[in-house]
């Protein structure tokens, strides 16, 4: 019985891994860059707060310009990338799984970020404190 047990354990863990949730410079928690405040809506309900262009959920946070979705920030440890990194991943997981990623202080934290940062660009910013993932972004820049 405890074998079956582990072994279901093991089988939820796995299935959790692979389903993943962020998507570096597209979207995560079922959400996209370029949706309209009603798809997010129908996504994820009605907001718990509002303002400065933002709506926020519980751990979420969601970015708008000009009716669509330029930003989503995620503070949630369940929402993870396919190789399984996400938040409380450390900075050296961080550069390992992403070789190409640019990792520099941005006071008081540091970030490591997936892109180019260049104008018009999408990116992936891991915000990091004491060596590991505080938050991750996912931004269309202006």
């Amino acid at each position: 019985m405890r074998c079956f047990a582990a072994a279901a354990l093991v089988g939820l863990i796995l299935a959790a891994t692979a389903a993943a949730t962020i998507k570096p410079a597209r979207g995560m928690t079922g959400l996209a860059l370029g949706m309209t405040p009603a798809q997010v809506q129908v996504k994820l309900g009605r907001p718990i707060g509002k303002g400065s262009g933002r709506w926020y959920y519980a751990r979420v946070w969601v970015g708008f310009r000009a009716r669509r979705v330029v930003e989503l920030t995620t503070t949630r440890s369940a929402e993870r990338l396919a190789n399984g990194l996400g938040v409380d991943s450390t900075e050296a997981q961080i550069r390992s799984a992403f070789p190409q990623a640019n990792c520099a202080a941005a006071a008081p934290f540091r970030r490591c970020r997936l892109g180019s940062g260049e104008p018009g660009t999408r990116v992936t910013d891991f915000t990091i404190g004491r060596g590991r993932v505080l938050q991750i972004t996912i931004a269309q820049l202006p």
